[in-house]
């Protein structure tokens, strides 16, 4: 008798939580060094249009040079038993702009590195087309997507 209660109970919290998992992060790989070029990319697995911003100021070490990797994401390291998230944003007065994606499009965004852990990438969307969105003062009822675990040694 508990399991007929159970079961429905348990398909009820779960079958939400993956339709509204509409936006999803690939990262190629699980490991990579410090530095090495990770290619990470956006995809829209949902039935309708997301609107996610992207830092355009955004750059990457390169050996001695440094290199324009525009990102949406922010990246988070597991240190302490607990996910931080780096400092690696651009300075102040950088460029945000809307990046709209459609039912089944993806888009790639590769970067770097200099930290050495497990890592991670989050991303903020919103349902819907919104070319005339502020990134600086977005819309509530923000969505999050977070990618696989990786490492870099």
């Amino acid at each position: 008798m508990n399991r007929l209660v159970l079961v429905p109970l348990v398909l009820y919290l779960l079958i939400p939580s993956a339709v509204a998992a509409q936006v999803k992060i690939d990262v190629a790989a699980k490991h990579y060094r410090v530095q090495e070029e990770i290619h990470a990319r956006v995809e829209n697995t949902g039935g309708r249009s997301v609107t996610f911003c992207v830092e355009l100021g955004q750059a990457s070490p390169r050996g001695a040079e440094i290199e324009s990797t525009p990102s949406p994401f922010w990246v988070q390291e597991y240190s302490d038993s607990k996910w931080g998230t780096l400092m690696i944003g651009p300075d102040v007065g950088s460029i945000r702009a809307v990046v709209v994606l459609e039912t089944g499009e993806s888009k790639e965004f590769p970067f770097r590195l200099n930290d050495s852990g497990r890592m991670r990438l989050r991303l903020n969307y919103w349902y819907g087309s919104i070319l005339n969105m502020d990134c600086y003062a977005p819309p509530k009822r923000l969505k999050l997507a977070t990618s696989s675990i990786f490492t870099i040694d």
